[in-house]
């Protein structure tokens, strides 16, 4: 039994039925959920078009589910009408209620296809979809410049052996970007910009507003300079007889 899927009495006449094809599956009597994937894995099925027509089935349903001790509960939803968005948000607002993972299927074969892949996984921990990742620096510094569209790992090498530091990289004028063999205009102004460019039009302002308060503050600072020299200059000058400027 723990090695097939089970499927409610309920669920006969499903079509999804004839697309579970991958994995062993039974009927089973007085199933709480709709289908049972896993030891503590269960999914209750529904339609968009079902509903609708019924609203208020899926609340009771997911009521009864969540008396039981599942560790994973899937609300299994078939997307079978093209404007579904009214019906999707109220799906959503009852599956986090009844602490559910919702899971969209756009056919019978997809959905289908997330039993069986619940059901053949469902021994295996998240370490298999996990991304392998090379945690050196190197690899490190190219996972970070490649999403930079259109840099590649050539380019990375590149710019890894013309700068020292990543921190020389962020300070890079664009004339020294353009420097480095291989990388054209369009590489250069995406690598500047990435480094450049605000996450935010409030961030921009705060920048913008910051570099005029640096400017006027610098050219204060020269005009006062200007002015002491000026000063300075005059006390110097030589005075003729009667003059008392």
């Amino acid at each position: 039994m723990a090695d097939r899927l089970l499927v409610s009495e309920r669920q006969r006449g499903n079509p999804l039925l004839k697309h579970l094809r991958n994995v062993a599956w039974r009927f089973e009597k007085k199933l709480v959920p709709d289908y049972v994937v896993g030891e503590k894995h269960c999914a209750v099925f529904i339609s968009i078009r079902y509903h609708l027509l019924k609203p208020s089935y899926l609340s009771r349903r997911l009521a009864e589910l969540k008396a039981e001790t599942w560790r994973l509960r899937v609300l299994l939803c078939h997307v079978d009408l093209d404007d579904a968005a009214k019906a999707l948000h109220e799906l959503n607002v009852l599956a986090v209620k009844a602490e559910c993972t919702l899971i969209l299927g756009h056919s019978d074969r997809e959905c289908a296809r997330y039993l069986e892949c619940f059901k053949a996984y469902e021994r295996n921990s998240a370490a298999c979809i996990k991304d392998k990742v090379d945690g050196t620096h190197h690899a490190q510094l190219a996972d970070a410049l490649t999403t930079i569209k259109p840099v590649n790992k050539t380019d990375v090498a590149t710019l890894a052996g013309r700068f020292a530091t990543f921190r020389d990289l962020l300070r890079a004028p664009v004339e020294e970007l353009r420097d480095a063999p291989g990388l054209g205009d369009k590489k250069v102004a995406r690598l500047y910009d990435a480094f450049h460019v605000p996450f935010s039009q409030a961030a921009k302002r705060k920048r913008d507003a910051a570099r005029r308060a640096a400017d006027d503050a610098a050219v204060d600072e020269a005009g006062e300079e200007a002015l002491d020299a000026l000063d300075a200059a005059e006390a110097k000058r030589p005075r003729a007889d009667g003059d008392v400027s």
